[in-house]
């Protein structure tokens, strides 16, 4: 009786996790929209009070259905700042991928592959193969994740070789072994700062200097790079969980938007 209803659950909890990830898709469509208006109208894509009232709102609603507010408004955030990154994309407003997306523009599918070959930091070889390192990745793999045909993995592969500034690009990226997924279970503390202008000197000396002050140790810090990725962020790994007073003082810096903590 107990295996049953244990399985019932899982399937509520599976379709629950379905609507979540339509609701989202939904909520960055509309996000797109927003930018060709907000592009037409003269706005800028963040807007400081706008995100402020959301965030207090998703607040209330927690504690109105009895759930951890700082949970809500830590994925809140990240939803924005997702949003903005999309709108920002919308309106080409990311620095040198601009670049990338210009090469493609004619080739969605092959961007999206360009995409997840720079997020994961995997470079084409010289024979159009790719690779984790000097570990060759099936074309059929790097397909299904970027939801492309195969083909279109082969034909971003020769795109990207026939262009000397993405060749330079993609056939010199390096993985990275990435600490985010598995900090907590190594006892670590996971956070991931929100900047209001990436480009901008100064952010990760302004940070780790609040961790430092509190006497906090870094494990790992990665930096997305503002030119290629829509929504940057700084992650930090320290070598415990971080205090909630650590988190308002990282809040209250100049160049930081929002702090997400996992």
């Amino acid at each position: 009786m107990s295996e049953e209803r244990l399985r019932v659950l899982r399937r509520e909890i599976d379709r629950i996790n379905a609507q979540l990830v339509d609701m989202l898709a939904q909520r960055l469509e509309i996000g797109k929209e927003l930018a060709k208006l907000k592009k037409k109208l003269g706005r800028e894509i963040r807007d400081e009070a706008r995100e402020r009232a959301i965030v207090d709102s998703a607040r209330r609603l927690a504690r109105d259905r009895g759930v951890d507010p700082g949970f809500v408004e830590s994925l809140m955030r990240l939803v924005i700042a997702q949003t903005a990154g999309v709108e920002r994309e919308r309106i080409g407003a990311v620095g040198m991928w601009v670049k990338v997306q210009k090469v493609f523009e004619d080739y969605p599918a092959q961007l999206n592959v360009a995409r997840l070959l720079f997020k994961y930091g995997l470079r084409v070889r010289e024979d159009g193969e790719i690779a984790c390192g000097d570990i060759r990745i099936p074309a059929v793999q790097i397909a299904q994740e970027a939801g492309v045909d195969r083909r279109v993995v082969d034909a971003a592969a020769r795109t990207i070789l026939k262009n000397e500034g993405l060749r330079d690009i993609f056939t010199n990226l390096e993985p990275i072994a990435y600490l985010k997924g598995v900090g907590q279970r190594l006892g670590l503390g996971v956070i991931e700062i929100l900047p209001k202008d990436a480009a901008k000197p100064g952010i990760i000396s302004e940070v780790t200097g609040v961790l430092a002050k509190f006497r906090m140790s870094i494990r790992q810090a990665v930096a997305d790079d503002p030119y290629f990725v829509p929504q940057p962020k700084l992650t930090i790994i320290t070598d415990e969980p971080v205090k909630g007073e650590v988190i308002e003082a990282l809040r209250k810096l100049p160049s930081v938007q929002s702090v997400i903590v996992y």
